[in-house]
């Protein structure tokens, strides 16, 4: 199936990599590898072939700090994330909103952060 990424995601990491243009990119990512298409992702095409998830690098050394990233995420609370996961905790938009929860999934997510999404393409607050 082809698929895009979802342009929410899109203007997104084009923030990111304006900002931080020397950020490592080794944990970047989009489309979900074989594993993930055994499981519900976002990072699986939708009905529509969008993939609605992206993993950022976290790389402090290069001023990207995904912790910081992601408490800005929440503090924003952003009507278009789904949900956000680093480093072995979890906020969502409906689950106990925006409350940061334990996260027990298979990564704990401690190399790249984790954004789901649905929502219009405008420019993001990352700061």
């Amino acid at each position: 199936m082809a698929w895009t990424l979802n342009p929410v995601l899109k203007k997104l990491l084009a923030q990111i990599d304006a900002k931080y243009p020397r950020r490592d990119k080794s944990w970047d990512g989009t489309i979900g590898d074989a594993r993930h298409a055994t499981e519900k992702s976002d990072h699986n095409p939708d009905e529509h072939g969008i993939v609605n998830a992206i993993d950022i690098t976290h790389d402090p050394k290069n001023g990207f700090n995904a912790a910081v990233f992601a408490e800005a995420l929440r503090m924003h609370q952003d009507p278009r994330l789904k949900y956000v996961i680093f480093n072995s905790r979890i906020f969502s938009s409906l689950v106990q909103p925006w409350v940061w929860r334990k996260y027990n999934g298979a990564s704990p997510h401690d190399h790249h952060v984790h954004v789901s999404v649905g929502g219009d393409p405008v420019p993001w607050i990352i700061e």
